[in-house]
């Protein structure tokens, strides 16, 4: 047309088929775009379908034996939802790796720390112990469903994995665990059993008030059988003095029994680390507990050299 080849009839013709060929491919545009969502939903569902067929046979993602088998053959295995759970057809678990659980009292769990050494004690197992180590320790106590809160012991879930093989061993055995939190090497101890306490005057200094020895008085026990022995009552303290409960041993001075206040560091299965109050050479009184407890200052000992059968 610009070049006057063609007549103004076929220009408007072609121009008129371009419209309508431009009209069609819009149309068709459109439907395609419905038919690739329906080829994305069926290969959706495919996908679905495949991993439905993998889990026709259920495999355990660890090695190790089944431990308990909750399903028959034959029996009915409900899915489970959110908000109720499904059927568990069977537990398995790897003996290669042995982790106990144990409680550990308020008052010891702050010393246990990751890492630590301890000793596993299996009553299905006696006379046999295996070495382990800390790796877990609970940030919340234990709940008891239905226990009072008054009366229950507050404890923590420590997990110690062992570090040797236990042939013999199964789960849900009953174990024990000696946790050792620290050690100490040529240091100053007392037996256990020597440790007493008792009630001292102090005064205004800090020093301790001591009294007249009196022959005629003696030590007055409570009922409860704290052992703690009677030294003033609170009309006897003078100005400044005060009266303190505190921890000590008897040792022997000039064939008598005398307290002295010591103080304590780590405790082990058999003795208290001592950390101030004695000095070398000191001679600890010991013995059966009710006996040390009922000791007073003034109290004639004397060395026993027997040795014990």
């Amino acid at each position: 047309w610009a070049q006057q080849l063609t007549t103004r009839e076929a220009l408007e013709k072609a121009e008129n088929d371009v419209k309508g060929a431009e009209s069609l491919l819009q149309e068709r545009e459109k439907q395609i775009r419905p038919q690739e969502s329906r080829i994305a939903q069926e290969r959706a569902g495919l996908e679905n379908a495949r991993y439905d067929l993998s889990k026709v046979r259920i495999e355990s993602p660890i090695d190790g034996i089944v431990t308990r088998r909750n399903v028959q053959e034959g029996e009915t295995a409900v899915i489970g939802t959110m908000n109720n759970a499904g059927t568990v057809l069977l537990e398995l678990a790897d003996m290669a790796v042995i982790q106990a659980e144990v409680e550990v009292d308020e008052t010891n769990v702050p010393h246990v720390q990751l890492g630590q050494r301890a000793k596993i004690s299996i009553d299905a197992i006696p006379d046999k112990s295996f070495k382990g180590h800390v790796t877990e320790i609970g940030n919340s106590p234990i709940q008891v469903a239905g226990a009072a809160t008054a009366t229950q012991a507050t404890n923590f879930l420590v997990k110690v994995m062992i570090d040797e093989p236990v042939p013999e061993v199964r789960p849900g055995f009953t174990c024990t665990a000696d946790i050792t939190t620290a050690t100490r090497k040529e240091v100053v101890s007392v037996p256990i059993p020597a440790v007493a306490v008792r009630e001292l005057v102090y005064d205004a200094n800090g020093q301790i008030v001591k009294e007249p020895r009196d022959p005629k008085r003696r030590r007055t026990a409570p009922a409860s059988g704290g052992g703690v022995e009677t030294v003033a009552s609170a009309a006897e303290l003078k100005p400044g003095q005060t009266r303190k409960e505190v921890e000590g041993v008897f040792v022997m001075r000039d064939g008598h029994a005398e307290f002295i206040p010591i103080k304590m560091g780590i405790a082990g299965d058999k003795y208290f680390e001592v950390l101030s109050g004695l000095q070398s050479g000191d001679q600890v009184i010991t013995g059966p507990y009710n006996s040390v407890r009922g000791m007073t200052d003034g109290d004639l000992v004397k060395v026993d050299n027997a040795k014990k059968k």
